[in-house]
């Protein structure tokens, strides 16, 4: 929604840049304002802000609610749920200027996203001249598994953000080469039951990963204004990991009355190389001073991405003797993505106030997957017939029409979207396919009324869509060890969610808000067993309700010490049918961020982070409590131009994940723990002018589709 009120005015916690700026329509996190922030991945930054959650799968939740499109300076990420969770892990904080929390955006915006829209903005120099800064930082983790061993385990990142302005030019980028190390273990318990729900029989199985990658993000970019009614620019960004994770799982079978009956040992080594390359030009043109004007952007994104695994399985009987041959699986998994989109947008400013925008989008997007399986057969490899080739193809053209106006006390703004969707799914390997084709409207409607200079009210409504992850359709079968795999869907169908919410601001301070969702053919992700497999796949299973409460409240408590809370109550409802037996799941849970900074002394400062997240339910399954506390400071050195930063993330070792899956003949409890406990030290050099000019964002014309990609292999 656009600033067409004074109760749309930033909330600022203190005189300086706060960490948290809070907006009607939006919530901004500065990440360079919060000394914790030194050392931090993107994901970690994410968990600190504030109504946001990331479960164990990497799927990122908004007061309570999955299905958040997460962009990258307006363009989409397209990735799944956990590969873009791997992607946050390997994008230093230090790249990143801010971060935009939009619960219920308008309809300038993709309507995809039932939950709303995080938009992570890098950084762009602004003053004139040369100017940028270097950032140098290491962190040292330190994990302890079951069995008492103690890893330290030493990361590094790096980054080098530079602008350079003069006259009609001005030049752009940031390079950052990290190095990323971690280890995690996976401990999961199931009951298994037959038809009848009685127990046949027990499985525990323990995964430890230990993973590491050296990663590398180069951005370059150039804006041209020949005069001062045109610019002209590009972007192009290019993102290469190479990673070697090496999971071992071992898997123990006992009958139902707990007699050991069978050890499975599975090692997994997995070759992984990764590759982004996107490039956007953009155009301007305003017509006249009111501020009319219109933009084009053409944008071009390729991913790549291959995984070479080897799977080698030992079988044990109860008493530990070898049982049956060793297996080996070998697979080469190749993906290739690739996106063409381009959008106009047109801004007519009202003589006595407000404005009309309208555009158009048109994207086209061919998802190529190849998983080639090969079985040692004992005397050479032959291939297995689980290999699979699918090809997916997409097309999606959108218009819309917004406006909003002033009048007197009132601010009104309403828009309509329209999106028609055309698709079609190739499986190469048994010549069948699926084609889709829809057209939807998506309306938002924002009214805001302000009583008097203290207080305002705000309600607003809108209609979304969150269509399936392009790996959600593949049906091909990834293995994660010899007894789990994960398999696509290709009849998913997208889920449509209305969303609405009412706010009230106090001085521009202090922000309630109520909100209610509705949300029909709920993607879920389910367990299903086949005896002693378990397989992964999403379906669409459920209709879904929300409604919750939050607060957003920034509390000075003095002039050295600014305290922000958000506190969010919220209860989720899924109900519905799987299997043909009745789903009924609810909870009602509470999560509550908060941030504290205390000014010790001029350039001094410390800060006190954490969250609480009480139990609650994620998908179809109860998600214990998790909570985290961090500890940081920062002093700025060398007159104003470094800052050391030291921070200390969950020193105690707090956060861990479980829970609880519990459905027809599942039963599954799962925890999972990693090497989260961290201290990390940061020398950042600003250099050039610190003078300050106005400077472009580019929101690309692919604001949708990068959510979707997933790199496949992790």
């Amino acid at each position: 929604m656009s600033a067409v009120a004074k109760s749309m005015e930033a909330v600022t916690v203190s005189a300086k840049k706060p960490f948290i700026e809070t907006k009607i329509d939006k919530t901004i996190v500065n990440v360079d304002a919060s000394p914790t922030s030194a050392g931090a991945t993107a994901l970690e930054v994410l968990e600190k802000s504030p109504g946001i959650t990331v479960s164990n799968d990497g799927t990122i939740s908004l007061r309570g609610k999955s299905g958040v499109i997460v962009m990258m300076d307006g363009k989409p990420s397209y990735l799944s749920p956990s590969d873009l969770s791997n992607l946050l892990k390997n994008m230093p904080a230090s790249a990143i200027d801010q971060i935009e929390i939009m619960t219920n955006p308008s309809s300038k915006y993709d309507a995809s996203g039932n939950s709303g829209v995080i938009n992570i903005k890098s950084k762009k120099g602004k003053a004139a001249g040369l100017n940028g800064s270097i950032m140098a930082g290491l962190t040292t983790s330190y994990f302890e598994n079951t069995a008492g061993t103690f890893y330290v385990i030493p990361k590094s990142q790096n980054s080098l953000n530079f602008n350079y302005r003069k006259n009609k030019i001005n030049l752009f980028g940031n390079y950052n080469p990290n190095i990323f190390r971690g280890m995690n273990q996976m401990t999961i318990h199931r009951v298994k039951l037959d038809e009848n729900k009685n127990i046949t029989g027990y499985n525990d199985v323990e995964t430890r990963f230990k993973f590491g990658n050296n990663n590398h993000t180069l951005k370059l970019g150039m804006d041209y204004s020949p005069d001062k009614n045109n610019t002209f620019g590009f972007v192009v960004t290019g993102f290469t990991f190479s990673g070697h994770p090496t999971p071992r799982t071992v898997t123990t079978t006992a009958d139902a009355n707990g007699q050991l009956l069978s050890v499975m040992s599975s090692q997994t080594d997995n070759k992984i190389h990764f590759r982004n390359l996107s490039s956007n030009v953009n155009y301007r043109h305003l017509f006249d001073t009111t501020g009319t004007e219109i933009t084009a952007d053409v944008d071009y994104i390729r991913y790549g991405n291959v995984s070479n695994m080897l799977l080698t399985t030992d079988f044990q009987d109860g008493a530990g003797q070898p049982l049956g041959n060793q297996l080996l699986l070998k697979g080469h998994l190749p993906s290739d993505i690739e996106i063409f989109s381009m959008k106009t947008d047109f801004t007519h400013p009202f003589k006595k106030g407000g404005k009309m925008e309208a555009g158009l989008k048109s994207s086209f997007v061919k998802n190529d997957n190849l998983v080639e399986y090969e079985r040692w057969s004992g005397d050479k490899w032959i291939t297995d017939g689980r290999s699979n080739h699918f090809i997916y193809d997409e097309n999606i053209n959108a218009a819309y029409l917004n406006a909003n106006k002033q009048f007197g006390k009132w601010s009104l703004q309403g828009g309509l979207r329209l999106e028609n969707t055309v698709a079609k799914g190739y499986q190469v390997t048994n010549d069948s396919s699926f084609n889709r084709s829809f057209t939807n409207l998506f309306p938002s409607v924002f009214v805001s009324y302000a009583v008097n200079k203290n207080n305002s009210f705000t309600v607003s409504y809108s209609r979304r869509i969150n269509r399936p992850n392009y790996q959600d359709l593949n049906p091909f079968i990834y293995f994660l060890d010899s007894l789990s795999y994960r398999k696509g869907n290709p009849f998913l169908l997208p889920q449509f969610s209305h969303n609405i919410e009412l706010s009230h601001s106090f001085k521009s301070k202090l922000i309630t808000t109520l909100n209610y969702n509705n949300t029909t053919d709920v993607i879920a992700q389910l367990i299903k067993p086949q005896g002693d497999i378990l397989y992964l796949t999403s379906d669409n299973v459920a209709k879904y309700t929300s409604y919750g409460l939050s607060i957003t409240a920034p509390v000075p408590v003095t002039k050295w010490w600014n305290l922000n809370l958000f506190p969010n109550n919220y209860r989720n409802h899924y109900k519905g049918i799987y299997d043909n037996t009745p789903l009924d799941m609810a909870y009602t849970s509470f999560i509550v961020n908060m941030t504290s900074t205390f000014t010790i002394k001029q350039g001094f400062t410390a800060e006190v982070s954490g969250f609480y997240r009480a139990k609650t339910i994620e998908q179809l399954s109860i998600s214990e409590p998790m909570y985290v506390l961090n500890f940081g400071m920062q002093k700025q050195v060398m007159k104003g131009k470094g800052t050391l930063r030291l921070n200390f993330r969950d020193p105690f070792w707090l956060q861990r994940y479980k829970a609880h899956t519990q459905y027809d003949i599942v039963d599954t409890k799962m925890s999972n723990r990693w090497d989260n406990r961290q201290v990390t030290t940061t020398f950042t050099y600003r250099f050039g002018k610190n003078g300050q000019l106005n400077q472009r964002r580019r929101n690309s014309a692919s604001q949708d589709e990068q959510n979707r990609v997933g790199q496949g292999g992790q």
